[in-house]
């Protein structure tokens, strides 16, 4: 088969997993938010009993998928069985221990998880510049989303949520600074023109200032960077029909 038919069907392929994992993700986030969502009674099984179960599965199955890994390097199906038994162990575990900590986590997740499904459908169907740029503004999108909502006066989340926008702006400046002097490009191959990557950098970078200064901006910057998105992903892909 020819390299360009391989890499094509190894990036089909990466598609189909990350569709399929967000799937699987999704369902289970469901099923979680239905049970552990309804009366008080339920709340309270939930809470105190079943997602600590959950917790244990998922950490147990994290640990076999991690041993997996580690004792079947030479076997290439076993190894990648172990990684993908360490992923949904470490995603129960953790989707589990975020319900315990507080039940609102789980409709975080059911808006997060697809975006981060979409993303990896991107990054194998996509250019590379495409692909980066769409993960800069749905890290955007993302981030203003939740700050609309964390940063709230009196929110438990507010100091949090600062120190996430701050990491967040510092992370854009240090890609926009590797990308001004080519290390980015280098690092990532990346072979097309960057002019929309300079535009998806600046404009995550100023949705989630806008946030941070303003929480009531945060829902403009949320829909500025998703329109942003659209016509990006609308561009890249009448590029390559």
């Amino acid at each position: 088969m020819p390299k360009n038919k391989k890499n094509r069907a190894a990036s089909e392929a990466l598609a189909m997993r990350a569709l399929l994992c967000g799937c699987a993700a999704e369902i289970f986030l469901f099923i979680v938010r239905r049970y552990a969502n309804g009366t008080a009674n339920q709340m309270v099984l939930w809470n105190e009993r079943y997602l600590p179960i959950l917790a244990g599965i998922g950490v147990a199955i994290l640990a076999i998928g991690a041993i997996l890994t580690g004792l079947q390097r030479g076997d290439r199906f076993k190894r990648a069985l172990g990684l993908y038994l360490s992923a949904a162990g470490g995603f129960v575990a953790l989707v589990s221990l975020l319900s315990i900590w507080d039940l609102t986590f789980l409709d975080r997740l059911i808006v997060i998880v697809p975006m981060a499904a979409f993303l990896g459908i991107v990054w194998g169907l996509y250019e590379r510049v495409c692909a980066l740029s769409l993960t800069v503004l749905g890290t955007g999108i993302m981030a203003t989303w939740l700050f609309s909502r964390t940063m709230q006066p009196f929110s438990p989340y507010l100091t949090l949520s600062r120190a996430l926008a701050v990491a967040l702006l510092l992370a854009l400046a240090a890609m926009i600074y590797l990308l001004w002097n080519g290390k980015l490009t280098s690092m990532l191959s990346l072979k097309s023109d960057t002019l929309l990557l300079y535009v998806s950098l600046a404009f995550a970078f100023g949705g989630i200032l806008a946030s941070l200064v303003n929480v009531s901006a945060a829902t403009y910057a949320m829909w500025t960077l998703a329109l942003v998105a659209f016509g990006l992903l609308v561009y890249y892909t009448m590029k390559q029909i």
